[in-house]
């Protein structure tokens, strides 16, 4: 069976349950829409919390999918947008969409490991180097294993599609030819990034990303990884870093979008439908966003004289074995309760299903190779 088979089976089991929603009261957020029980002539206002601001790759794709479920709904459901975290901040995206701040979000995994613990499986490092791979596991995990989808379920909210970020770069000051060159180091990083950091002997330094370019000025890194090459022209990285590495550290994290599940529940079937049918071009959509993001970034890259390079294959394979970041990973969830072997199991399986049937070639590679696509 399809992937798309599957949601749509998946679909059909749901029962839609009338809800009536009071609008959100907040300081600096009034005017949320209220959305009264379901019916056709319903018409709905779905607000959308991120932490992306209106150019980035990430907003373009969710503003394609929102412009598709307006097509798709003749109008009846709109999407408005709060962008740079002018609604919420980045991890209080979940309980937002909970309790109706928001009914739709932008989740990173980096702020997701108290609310979506099981969502953070996607941070494991040196598992795939195919955004497209790893995204469609995103999907997938939700409909085939139930201990990732009861994460989503518990929090009152339903995973829709993910939005991806690429493979890690790390961009330095000095030279790194080898992964003995980020001993003493400080590298900003985040989530599990920082565990493949500390793996080495580097030291992660945890900050936003909008802080990087005045921490690399001041020398208070000596760089950054936790980034795609899509993102290094939004936060003034392509023009000022000399040295730009791949690591083999591959799919790293990734971002996904969420819709209160009561909200959900209340609109009529056709609504519904519309949003699965737009979700499901969300992948598709999204690479092209992000391909084109890091083609710029890429161009930038050139022209300022940036260095490439990459670790050698059997030093990122000593590196992977050292790490064993996955194994921590499973021990750190069960122990809370999680079965979080099935989940890492899963995740595995989907990736060896799906690596051969994409020939997606991920931007840091081609831009490696001189290729500007």
């Amino acid at each position: 069976m399809t992937y798309q088979a599957i949601r749509a089976a998946a679909g059909r089991t749901r029962h839609v349950r009338p809800v009536a929603l009071a609008a959100a009261a907040m300081v600096g957020a009034a005017g949320l829409a209220a959305c009264g029980p379901a019916g056709d002539d319903d018409t709905y206002t779905l607000h959308y919390t991120t932490y992306s601001n209106p150019t980035s790759d990430q907003s373009r794709a969710v503003q394609r999918w929102a412009d598709e479920v307006e097509h798709r709904t003749d109008g009846g459901v709109t999407v408005r947008f709060h962008y740079s975290e002018s609604l919420v901040d980045a991890d209080e995206a979940v309980r937002a969409s909970q309790d109706g701040r928001a009914d739709l979000a932008q989740v990173g995994s980096i702020y997701a490991a108290s609310d979506l613990a099981m969502f953070t499986v996607i941070e494991l490092p040196f598992e795939t180097n195919n955004p497209e791979v790893q995204m469609t596991a995103i999907m997938r995990l939700y409909e085939e294993n139930q201990t990732y989808r009861d994460d989503f379920e518990r929090q009152g909210v339903r995973f829709l599609f993910p939005i991806p970020l690429g493979s890690a770069v790390l961009g330095t000051k000095r030279p790194v030819e080898n992964v003995g060159d980020l001993r003493g180091r400080s590298i900003r990083s985040g989530g599990l990034m920082s565990e493949v950091m500390l793996a080495v002997g580097a030291n992660p330094v945890a900050m936003t990303a909008n802080d990087i370019y005045e921490s690399m000025e001041r020398g208070v890194v000596d760089g950054y990884t936790a980034l795609a090459v899509a993102n290094l022209s939004t936060f003034g990285l392509a023009k000022t870093t000399p040295y730009l590495t791949d690591p083999g550290v591959g799919a790293y994290s990734s971002s996904i979008v969420v819709v209160n599940e009561e909200v959900y529940q209340s609109m009529p079937d056709r609504y519904q439908q519309a949003l699965q049918a737009a979700s499901d071009n969300a992948i598709a959509n999204g690479l092209e966003e992000m391909d084109a993001a890091a083609r710029i970034a890429c161009e930038e890259l050139k022209a300022s004289g940036t260095e490439f390079g990459s670790f050698p294959e059997d030093q990122v394979a000593d590196w992977k074995e050292r790490a064993d970041i996955a194994d921590r990973w499973v021990a750190r969830y069960e122990r809370q309760g999680y079965d979080a072997r099935s989940v890492l199991e899963d995740y595995r399986r989907i990736i060896d299903e799906e690596t051969p049937r994409s020939d997606y070639s991920a931007p840091l590679e081609a831009c490696m190779k001189g290729e500007v696509r």
